[in-house]
């Protein structure tokens, strides 16, 4: 029964040293963080206090830590009270650095990009819009649905119709809307932008609208995002294969057209790196030969030439300004790629405007963090 005692008592002791050390390393923390604010007098009261508090610990005199440890917290709370905006103080700390982290991340590490068109189907998708007949799903449904699959449903119903005079893009916060002003002065709002009204569903200024319910019913699959390895170049050139993502400064054929739409300054694009600088490439559709080899370099790019599971191959498209035909061979120059989309027939990419310099690569497409579907995980 005395061992079982002593047992406890010398645990006790153990516990109250570890206790007593954990208060000292956090006293000692807090006053090299603030020792700025102290007068000379403090700082040689709290010095003196820590040189007392390591002798007996030196000395192992558990039976002092005790009176010590009190002596202490008075001292501390002397110095340091406790103000009512702490714990706001602490959070607004804690939010600052995780920001500062999460930009650190973005800048030298890991960028998120979205995927803007269907260049890259079926491996990566851009927006897709849908046209419904049903109505859409219930609330619960519909917000199921966003967070796990990126989708979202949009329905018009108007009360007088008339025809469309003039589409107007607007933001609230992050969401973006677009107003719908028609000759009848009935106007009206949808959750989405103008360019998709416009592009993928044709609705222009001069359409006419009966009065009913559900003129327009469709679901918006947002783009797949990714986020981009920005670091892996530091380290290694690009190999064939390897989906990229590069900005556009300095390609005129792609800034011009941008220019035509409105658009100013670069973008970023996203496309599969096929040839790399001194390679000589063809294509001869299905297949875009590399040296003068039919083989494809890699599992992907194989994939692409299967021409199935949504895979068209390499193709020859009019207009295109670089292999034209499939005699026409180009050798990709110094410090340079070659970049084109899986979804060649449906691709604007270097058979329009060329090489892409090394300089505008910002990274290689690493990961789909959302939406959770089949594409989610490694990109390859």
């Amino acid at each position: 029964m005395n061992f079982l005692l002593l047992n406890k008592k010398e645990a006790q002791a153990k516990k109250n040293r570890k206790l007593a050390l954990q208060f000292l390393k956090d006293f000692r923390r807090k006053f090299n963080y603030r020792k700025d604010l102290l007068n000379e007098s403090q700082i040689k009261q709290v010095q003196d206090y820590f040189q007392r508090f390591q002798s007996v610990i030196h000395a192992h005199k558990n039976s002092n830590l005790e009176a010590l440890v009190e002596e202490g917290e008075k001292l501390f709370h002397l110095l340091f009270p406790e103000s009512k905006w702490a714990g706001w103080k602490e959070n607004i700390e804690v939010l600052f650095v995780a920001l500062v982290v999460a930009l650190a991340i973005r800048a030298y590490f890991l960028q998120p990009f979205k995927i803007p068109t269907d260049s890259m189907k079926p491996t990566l998708y851009g927006i897709q819009v849908i046209e419904r007949n049903e109505k859409p799903p219930n609330f619960i449904q519909r917000l199921v649905d966003f967070i796990l699959l990126g989708k979202s449903y949009h329905s018009l119903s108007l009360k007088k119709g008339g025809t469309l005079e003039k589409i107007e893009g607007g933001k609230f916060l992050f969401f973006e809307y677009s107003k719908l002003t028609f000759d009848s002065g009935e106007q009206s709002y949808l959750w989405t932008n103008p360019h998709l009204l416009e592009y993928k569903l044709g609705v222009r200024p001069g359409l006419s609208f009966e009065p009913k319910n559900h003129v327009l019913n469709f679901e918006v699959d947002t783009g797949d995002q990714v986020l981009v390895n920005k670091l892996i170049y530091h380290f290694r050139p690009p190999k064939r294969g390897e989906v990229i993502v590069f900005k556009t400064t300095g390609i005129e054929g792609i800034e011009a057209n941008l220019r035509l739409q409105g658009i100013e300054g670069s973008q970023y694009y996203i496309k599969r790196c096929v040839g790399i600088w001194g390679d000589t490439l063809q294509i001869r559709p299905p297949f875009l030969l590399i040296n003068g080899s039919a083989t494809p370099p890699n599992q992907m790019m194989a994939k692409i030439e299967s021409q199935k599971d949504g895979y068209q191959g390499y193709v020859i498209l009019p207009n295109q300004q670089y292999l034209v035909d499939p005699t026409e061979t180009y050798t990709v120059p110094p410090l340079c790629l070659w970049a084109m989309g899986d979804n060649s027939p449906d691709s604007l990419d270097s058979r329009f405007w060329g090489p892409v310099p090394m300089q505008n690569l910002v990274g290689t497409g690493f990961i789909v963090y959302w939406p959770f579907n089949k594409r989610w995980g490694i990109i390859h």
